[in-house]
């Protein structure tokens, strides 16, 4: 009987260690979903972030662009008009003569 009580002894302590294990094993399952939801959301903030980031650059980026075109643009106009203030009078008097030379 001493040797029958000490397989079911021990038979007894490998269940409990199974039931320690299979607990620890769904303890370990359990932070590791954890640990990835986690990873995820960290993650998601982070490109998220990012992407505003990057986005507000090319905005700025972009706005700079245009307003260097709009300046552009206003200079060459400005000079268009400088010279057509200073040689209007001359322009319509030769297109004149041309029109009354050429009947």
């Amino acid at each position: 009987m001493d040797i029958i009580s000490e397989i079911l002894q021990t038979d007894k302590l490998a269940d409990a260690k199974i039931i320690r294990a299979n607990e620890k094993k769904a303890e370990l399952e359990q932070l590791t979903h954890d640990e990835i939801a986690d990873l995820e959301r960290t993650s998601s903030e982070k490109v998220e972030t990012y992407r505003a980031k990057v986005i507000e650059k090319c905005k700025k980026q972009t706005e700079a662009q245009i307003a260097k075109i709009e300046k552009n643009e206003k200079d060459k106009i400005a000079g268009i008009d400088a010279l057509y203030s200073a040689k209007h009078k001359k322009w319509e008097k030769a297109i004149v003569e041309r029109v009354f030379s050429e009947k």
